[in-house]
């Protein structure tokens, strides 16, 4: 796998969440996702109308979110592999990323506070 992606639903939420300046970069807010999603031990659906994204060599240069994937879920990795795991991962903290943007506003204080308490 050499290209990583969003479902198309999410990839429009991604591009808000660009547009409303909450990331500078799409690859930045799927990097973001990817981190919410396993801080909160949480696995996103497989993927339906997938569109590429990003090169997984720009996404993960030093494969630390593999190495995170790997360690947090080896017990998926027999159905999967890393990178479309990490779609999934992707998908669902930008869908939960988007849902608390356009509720009011990301706190991105009390998501670090969460996650670092568990």
């Amino acid at each position: 796998l050499i290209n990583v992606g969003l479902s198309d639903r999410a990839n429009e939420k991604l591009d808000d969440l660009k547009e409303r300046g909450i990331f500078a970069d799409k690859i930045d807010g799927y990097r973001f996702g990817v981190s919410l999603a396993l801080a909160h031990g949480a696995i996103g659906e497989d993927l339906v109308d997938r569109k590429n994204l990003f090169n997984v060599g720009s996404l993960d240069p030093d494969q630390l979110i593999k190495t995170a994937v790997e360690a947090l879920h080896a017990e998926m990795l027999e159905k999967t592999t890393v990178y479309r795991l990490v779609e999934r991962l992707a998908d669902w903290g930008v869908n939960e990323l988007h849902a608390q943007a356009v509720s009011g506003e990301i706190d991105f204080d009390a998501i670090l506070t969460q996650t670092t308490a568990g």
